[in-house]
């Protein structure tokens, strides 16, 4: 198996972080909790490559914008050995975690996230609610699917179809916000989602159904 350089990031405290593994390996490590905060959240960037933008002979020289890099993409002559060195941790498949090589990556690590944890938690339950509201838009034809066609959406026409269809997109988009670089700007997207999805009344009766089921169960 090739050895290629991936950036994977966190959705729960936002860090990008590069690892060292084979294609075939990374579905195993997306699985396993993030390094830096303990949350099972990691989301994969890309892999690391060369940016084609970048002509012959007006290539940066190799620094901390490359070893520290945020983001796959390598705009300086070192072909990629280099890039985001610093931010490297390695899945140990013996003991089953990750480890963090550059021990930079922790300062400060428990005041950040203390920081973050706050605006994780509300970003998170915000994604829940926007996930509730779409679902009880859309009970109808949920129901549909499940009582009527045993699952099978494909067999859907007209309207119907047309719906499923909406609704899957605003489910992809909800996907979607995770890729953005900050809690603040998910927040925001998630928030923008609901007029989308209806009216501020009809969410609010999406959450307070949801409060009775919760009470009930």
């Amino acid at each position: 198996m090739e050895i290629l350089r991936h950036y994977i990031r966190c959705t729960y405290c936002e860090r990008p972080m590069s690892v060292n593994a084979a294609k075939e390996e990374l579905s195993f490590v997306l699985e396993q909790v993030c390094p830096l905060c303990g949350e099972k959240a990691l989301r994969y960037m890309g892999q690391v490559h060369k940016n084609d933008i970048v002509r012959p002979g007006v290539k940066a020289a190799c620094d901390e914008r490359c070893t520290n890099a945020i983001g796959p993409k390598c705009t300086c002559d070192c072909f990629q050995k280099n890039h985001g060195l610093k931010k490297l941790v390695v899945f140990n498949k013996v003991v089953g975690k990750f480890e963090v090589v550059e021990k930079d990556l922790l300062n400060h690590n428990e005041d950040y996230l203390a920081r973050i944890k706050r605006m994780a938690a509300a970003k998170n339950r915000i994604k829940v609610n926007v996930i509730t509201f779409l679902n009880y838009k859309n009970r109808v034809i949920l129901g549909l699917i499940k009582e009527k066609y045993a699952g099978a959406y494909w067999r859907l026409h007209g309207q119907d179809y047309y719906d499923y269809d909406k609704y899957q997109t605003l489910l992809k988009k909800i996907d979607k916000i995770e890729d953005l670089k900050s809690i603040q700007r998910k927040i925001n997207s998630l928030t923008g989602l609901i007029k989308q999805i209806g009216t501020g009344l009809d969410y609010l009766e999406a959450l307070s159904l949801k409060k009775e089921q919760e009470v009930i169960a």
